[in-house]
Parts: C-alpha cells; sequence; structure tokens
C-alpha cells in the first residue's frame, strides 16, 4: 500500500470517527465501560491519532 493509499484510508477512517461523534452528541448513549462523555472523548482521541499519522506520511522523504 503506497503512502497515498494509506493516507486516504486513514481519512475515512477519520470521517466514520467523526460521523460517530455527532450520533454520539445526540444520543444518549452509553456502554458498561464508558459514559456517552467518555466515548466521545476516546474517539477523538483516536482521530487525533490517526491525523498524527496522516502527517508524518505526508512528510517529504528525506
Amino acid at each position: 500500500m503506497t503512502p497515498e493509499e494509506r493516507i486516504q484510508r486513514h481519512e475515512e477512517t477519520i470521517e466514520r470517527l467523526r460521523a460517530d461523534i455527532e450520533w454520539l452528541h445526540q444520543t444518549c448513549f452509553w456502554t458498561e465501560a464508558a459514559n456517552n462523555e467518555e466515548l466521545i472523548r476516546e474517539i477523538e482521541g483516536v482521530a487525533s491519532l490517526y491525523l498524527s499519522i496522516i502527517k508524518e506520511l505526508s512528510r517529504p522523504p528525506g
């Protein structure tokens, strides 16, 4: 998989995560492991990690 393909894949993942966050904002969803606010916070953290991977993959080699 090329860096460009990987970037696209991660960008799509971030879009899905943001859709999940939006859904969580609209619901009172919770699990035994976390409430709505905790789930949102964790998903935002994962999205930030994907953004940092994209940043690194976007750097020119060398």
